[in-house]
């Protein structure tokens, strides 16, 4: 401030003699945006989209929001209660920090896409075009999550004014709906099918959210005809080994192009790292487990026949790990799985205080076992289980830099499938979209019998989303929009058999239709034999999130959702 002062001093009384004084009085001032005075050639603006590229990274505690959400809905569990149970309010930290993430990514992109225009004479028309639709779509990506969790949101496309920044309205929903719409279409027309460098957003990336933003709002018939453009012209197919997907090796070759758009990490920034591992991994390999899946997600994966456990002869109870969906093994660790986590190869198990470690010459050693006894681990801080997702990654768990995967081409195919099943045109291409999904995870093809019924098909591709996308982001939204959230989220989190000796048998998933369509099981009068953790709480109001408290205090004219 003192240094400040004196240079205006000093420009005051000097100001015929002194060129920088000149060049000091003649900048901007302060009370107006600075957009107009910088990105003046290609190499500014690809620095200014980087930044915004750079505010898509949500995290908490070095964890991005999308995986960290899970815990929030009927599938996991966070060791906190967090948002999941209930009872926050609306001064949660958690919705404060996606509402300032979300407008920080808008505000970056926003400044670029104004300042951007005083360089387009200096720039080729096509590159021009490419880095705006770029922005375009990250902004869009911002007002998909804003619109999704908070409803009505203020819609703002440009740099704000000072006299602005304190009286934005929300505007509704349906608004910024359409708004994404006409951006994410008016943007794939500047784009390639694939990204010219890896990280960046492509024509696959802004159909694929124009089709999840539509599938999320029943507009079917725009989700299925976006989804679908990028199944016939974007040249994408899964990666033929699932696990791969969630490994640093396995994702280096982004076998098929599968992984569409993520969050990378770099060798070149020794900070620039993910927790996720670290969060969930085992504490008998050294890491700091706070986030578990439960029951109920474990019970959604198949048996290898295609069928649900309580409808399959090749479930066994007793051994409930056993002729099972692969990507069970590779989403959830069940005592006994063999696992790799913190390149430490291990018996998992909670009932025992020590367990079996492969050693460097192959050879194995019984340890102790902190899954057993530590106070964080699984067996008493979780509810038996562990995330294998993201987990058995082949790197220092407190070193990761696995990326984390925002959209890939999986989704797609699955949202295709849901968007053409709830407007009644079940035809083959919508059993060739779940087909290429179960296929890759070792299951059945869609049988005969069911492949022009609705209901059934609308039951297993329900099932399919939740066992291809668990920890990816996608339950907190799914279980909202298929109106089952006060079914699903009140009650006591459950978890495995407290004792081996005394699996309890399989749940009851037809206590009613929704239930059963919903493949969700009851576990009435299993709760004394099962490790459980809190009760949780539902109400209409936590369909969406609450508009920050902070910000209806520096803006009153924001409007709050019902019930808050």
């Amino acid at each position: 401030m003192r240094k400040l002062f004196y240079s205006i001093i000093g420009c005051t009384f000097f100001l015929t003699g002194m060129s920088g004084c000149n060049k000091f009085l003649d900048r901007a001032p302060l009370s107006a945006p600075a957009t107009g005075t910088f990105l003046n050639n290609e190499n500014e603006i690809n620095v200014s989209l980087t930044a915004v590229y750079a505010s898509i990274k949500w995290e908490f505690g070095l964890v991005p929001y999308q995986s960290g959400s899970e815990g929030w809905t009927d599938i996991a569990i966070l060791r906190a209660n967090e948002l999941g149970e209930g009872t926050f309010d609306t001064y949660n930290a958690h919705p404060a920090a996606i509402w300032s993430f979300a407008y920080a990514t808008i505000q970056r992109a926003n400044t670029m896409l104004d300042g951007m225009v005083n360089a387009k004479a200096n720039v080729a028309p096509a590159n021009y075009s490419r880095m705006e639709a770029e922005a375009r779509v990250l902004r869009a990506w911002a007002y998909f999550y804003l619109s999704a969790m908070f409803g009505d949101a203020p819609l703002i496309t440009k740099p704000l004014q000072p006299n602005e920044f304190y009286n934005q309205k929300r505007a509704p929903k349906q608004d910024v709906i359409k708004f994404i719409y006409a951006e994410l279409d008016e943007a794939a027309k500047s784009l390639d099918w694939l990204p010219g460098v890896r990280g960046r957003v492509s024509k696959s990336v802004a159909l694929g959210l124009k089709a999840r933003t539509a599938l999320y709002n029943k507009d079917y018939a725009i989700a299925a005809d976006a989804a679908k453009q990028v199944i016939d012209k974007a040249g994408l197919s899964l990666n033929p080994r699932f696990q791969d997907l969630f490994t640093r090796s396995g994702q280096k070759p982004n076998a098929g192009n599968e992984i569409m758009l993520e969050v990378l990490y770099t060798d070149a920034l020794a900070g620039s790292i993910t927790y996720l591992p670290l969060g969930n991994c085992s504490r008998a390999a050294g890491g700091q487990s706070g986030r578990f899946p439960n029951q109920r997600l474990v019970d959604q994966f198949e048996c290898t026949d295609g069928k649900r456990i309580d409808e399959s002869s090749s479930y066994d109870p007793q051994h409930p790990s056993k002729n099972r969906d692969l990507r069970l093994k590779y989403t959830v660790a069940l005592p006994g799985d063999t696992v790799t986590m913190n390149n430490t190869t291990f018996v998992y198990d909670i009932y025992k205080s020590s367990t079996s470690f492969r050693n460097a010459d192959g050879s194995w050693s019984v340890k102790g076992n902190a899954d057993y006894d530590n106070a964080f681990g699984p067996a008493k801080s979780g509810v038996g289980y562990l995330w294998t997702k993201y987990t058995m990654t082949d790197e220092n768990v407190f070193l990761s830099k696995v990326s984390f995967i925002l959209m890939r081409y999986a989704e797609v195919l699955l949202t295709y499938a849901e968007a053409k099943i709830e407007l009644g045109q079940m035809d083959a291409t919508v059993t060739a979209a779940i087909n290429k999904v179960r296929q890759r995870a070792g299951q059945p093809a869609v049988p005969a019998a069911i492949e022009t019924d609705q209901y059934e098909l609308r039951k297993l591709v329900r099932r399919e989303r939740t066992v291809e996308l668990a920890v990816e982001g996608f339950r907190w939204f799914d279980i909202r929009r298929w109106g089952i959230a006060d079914l699903v989220m009140p009650g006591k989190v459950v978890g495995i058999a407290k004792s081996p000796a005394a699996m309890p048998p399989v749940p009851n998933f037809k206590k009613t239709a929704a239930h059963d369509l919903n493949s969700i099981p009851d576990y009435t009068g299993q709760l004394d034999v099962r490790y459980t953790r809190e009760t949780r709480f539902w109400t209409p109001k936590l369909m969406l999130l609450p508009v920050p408290q902070a910000e209806r205090d520096i803006n009153p004219g924001l409007t709050q959702n019902e019930g808050w």
